[in-house]
């Protein structure tokens, strides 16, 4: 079956902030809201196929993981049925969605329970697009290393097999500007989620990450801020009236964020003003080296001043040690230590924290007097967290 869908693909639990921040980017980039999408799952958002919505998606969107075009559904199993299925919907297909020449790459997700190998999944795929593409005149050849377009087929919760096309051509979490980094950084998607969860508005809020690492959450927070695009590459005439060829301009070019990010550790930081400066962001955020409890509310304020601003309200957003190389009582202290030090900003300020550690909850509340606003399940990489809003 030939379908036009968007897919957009994310951590599970990020439904809600991927709709909230691609109705942000859309209104901004196209003048009008996405219409609503469909579910799947808790991770998945799915809305009927738009060029100029997918071009933005993939431009501008940072909590999803990938922006892909579901192309055919297949109903198969037997590599012989899926082979012959998926070849006469490409035959049958008019959409020129790749090139007359273009090197090809197929990636297999979720295929598990399909009566045979991923290997040979991904080989009758590979098999049925190249040979369907010929009947159209187009010449597909595999490239594993740099392809020009790179597709993925999994299995849906029916039990289909989908080919879809990434437009991101991989995970979108891999922005490029990492080259520094200290042990389990964060992944950048995941510290946008956060930054959505936590509702941050540079507008009216001084970010605060006061043990940043390599810098993750304070250089999105930045990036986030004046809506800052990546370069597409994608090679498919489909869509080549509405994908930009040049560097897209942030959409927001003005906002001028207050961001500090802070980290005991000098290599840390050494490492963080380095990613800064590879994510175009040298000088729009203040790095600084110390004990968090050393950073006073009168430091922050001097820091705002310093760039024109006064601090309205403020929000604490952090990733602190999970346990990994701290005892339990050397752990309850430090929980205790950063709510000892939240009590010192004053009103007016939100902490937001993703913790993979039971002792985290009760060391901060015996400390705020205060429950959790938000107690959310989030994964980090393979741990399964949970991120924690604190609000006076």
């Amino acid at each position: 079956m030939i379908i036009d869908q968007l897919r957009v693909v994310g951590s599970a639990q990020t439904n809600k902030v991927m709709i909230a921040e691609l109705i942000r980017v859309s209104v901004r980039a196209l003048g009008r809201r996405p219409p609503e999408p469909t579910k799947e799952g808790t991770g998945q958002l799915i809305y009927p196929f738009d060029p100029e919505l997918a071009a933005t998606a993939v431009t501008y969107l940072r909590t999803p993981t990938r922006v892909v075009w579901d192309l055919y559904r297949v109903r198969a199993t037997r590599l012989e049925a899926l082979y012959e299925l998926l070849l006469a919907d490409v035959i049958a297909d008019t959409r020129a969605w790749s090139g007359s020449v273009a090197g090809i790459s197929v990636e297999a997700r979720r295929v598990d329970e399909f009566p045979a190998g991923e290997r040979q999944v991904v080989g009758t795929v590979k098999n049925a697009l190249v040979e369907g593409a010929q009947r159209h005149g187009r010449r597909l050849h595999v490239e594993p290393d740099r392809p020009d377009l790179l597709l993925v087929v999994r299995m849906d919760d029916a039990g289909d097999i989908v080919v879809s096309l990434d437009l991101g051509g991989g995970s979108l979490s891999q922005r490029g500007w990492r080259t520094e980094s200290v042990e389990a950084p964060m992944r950048e998607h995941l510290a946008a989620v956060l930054l959505m969860l936590a509702r941050f508005d540079p507008r009216h809020d001084i970010l605060v990450d006061p043990m940043c690492g390599s810098g993750t959450i304070p250089i999105e927070a930045a990036l986030a801020a004046r809506g800052a695009g990546r370069p597409l590459t994608l090679r498919c005439p489909a869509l080549a009236s509405v994908w930009p060829t040049q560097p897209p301009a942030p959409l927001f070019a003005d906002a001028a964020p207050v961001v500090i990010g802070n980290d005991i550790d000098l290599g840390a930081v050494v490492a963080a003003k380095q990613n800064g400066k590879s994510a175009g962001m040298d000088g729009a955020i203040t790095w600084r080296r110390g004990d968090l409890r050393g950073l006073t509310p009168g430091e922050i304020t001097a820091i705002a001043a310093e760039r024109g601003r006064t601090v309205e309200r403020g929000l604490v957003l952090c990733n602190p040690p999970y346990g990994e190389r701290l005892d339990v009582v050397d752990l309850r202290l430090l929980y205790g230590d950063i709510g000892d030090w939240l009590c010192t900003l004053g009103p007016g300020w939100r902490a937001g924290f993703i913790v993979d550690n039971p002792e985290f909850e009760p060391a901060m509340g015996r400390v705020l007097r205060a429950d959790p606003r938000i107690k959310k399940p989030l994964a980090n990489g393979n741990l399964r967290s949970y991120f924690y809003l604190y609000e006076p």
